[in-house]
């Protein structure tokens, strides 16, 4: 028991320095953030090699072969390479190489910062091969463009089924980590992966429920006092969503309004069309007339203008024009303009007809 409260002790000693550094400007926490020390482990190719780093500076500590057995079994060896090295309260990080994990660039819209570990959670099977439910994530926003309103996140990915093994042995071992990531990682403190899976925390007993009820009342008085901060974010959402849904609104009526005038314009080109179509060609109207008219006639002008059709010409029996030319299915109420008159020149009587040209049925 005594143990546990001193580690629990340290352990409250370490999240407090940290966040009184996170309030220390940042050449300045990186000034002691180069000085701070961690036991890095790393796990690969059925070996564990331990390393402490100082900053910039790492030191290899030792190797361990892995066997197939219990890990624990394996316990006193770990002691002593972490007793040399005078590491036994220095933090502890699992370190994952390359192999181990998958790291990408993502593009998302500005407005997912606001919810940008849920945004990245809801789309992880979008963005990698797998399900949020088979991996541990983090991120880290490395870039925002304003203009384009896009921002761009490193996202590092590491499958649970290994970690939770890795887990597995270091916690057989009595290494408790307090970070996970991958392998190089040169961030500052504040600023490094961590994939640790919230549910890798150990219950602490009796002593460590007691502090975290302490830190929860705490927790609790400053959302009391910082309640309009979660609120503002969320409106700041919905008018985000709400900006977004109005944008759409106006595309779909610019889309059916665009649609609407296609439609007219097409019933306009077919209205046309089948005009055209109702009226005889020139070519038709004139084959008919030369069919209907007798040999003994002449046509000397032939205006066809808007619906009205006039013939002038010469002719032996120009009363007999009226009903052949009435025959006809393209004509309609044929009539002299004006009186027949004789030509003496040809001897043949001078005629005027007009003449409605209605269309085929009479439309």
């Amino acid at each position: 028991m005594r143990v546990q409260l001193i580690d629990i002790v340290i352990r409250f000693w370490r999240w407090w320095l940290g966040e009184l550094a996170a309030c220390l400007p940042a050449w300045l926490r990186a000034a002691f953030g180069r000085r701070r020390r961690h036991l890095a482990v790393t796990i690969a190719d059925g070996q564990a090699a331990f390393e402490l780093d100082k900053g910039k500076v790492s030191t290899t500590l030792g190797r361990l072969d892995l066997g197939a057995g219990d890990p624990a079994e394996e316990r006193p060896e770990v002691r002593r390479i972490v007793r040399r090295a005078r590491a036994a309260s220095t933090p502890v990080s699992l370190e994952l190489p390359p192999d181990k994990i998958l790291r990408r660039i993502v593009e998302l819209p500005s407005a997912a910062a606001e919810n940008l570990r849920e945004v990245l959670a809801f789309e992880m099977d979008r963005h990698t091969p797998f399900k949020v439910a088979e991996v541990y994530f983090d991120y880290r926003l490395v870039a925002t463009d304003r203009r384009q309103k896009r921002i761009r996140v490193d996202l590092v990915v590491a499958s649970k089924a290994v970690v939770d093994r890795e887990l597995a042995i270091l916690r057989a071992w009595d290494l408790d980590p307090d970070r996970i990531g991958p392998t190089g990682d040169d961030g500052a403190d504040n600023n490094r992966f961590n994939l640790l899976p919230a549910s890798a925390a150990r219950d602490e007993g009796a002593v460590s429920r007691w502090l975290s009820a302490g830190f929860a009342v705490a927790a609790c008085l400053l959302l009391a006092v910082a309640v309009y901060l979660p609120l503002s974010k969320k409106q700041e959402v919905l008018a985000v969503s709400q900006a977004r849904l109005a944008e759409a609104r106006a595309e779909a009526v610019a889309a059916d309004a665009l649609k609407q005038r296609v439609g007219e314009m097409a019933a306009r080109g077919r209205f046309v069309v089948e005009q055209k179509r109702s009226k005889p060609t020139v070519t038709e109207l004139l084959a008919e007339v030369t069919r209907l008219l007798p040999d003994h006639t002449w046509i000397m002008q032939f205006v066809w203008r808007d619906d009205g059709l006039r013939l002038s010409g010469y002719s032996a029996k120009p009363s007999s024009l009226i009903g052949l030319l009435e025959q006809s299915e393209l004509l309609a109420e044929v009539k002299f303009n004006s009186p027949v008159t004789m030509d003496s020149r040809v001897g043949l009587e001078r005629f005027n007809v007009s003449a409605k040209v209605p269309g085929r049925g009479g439309e």
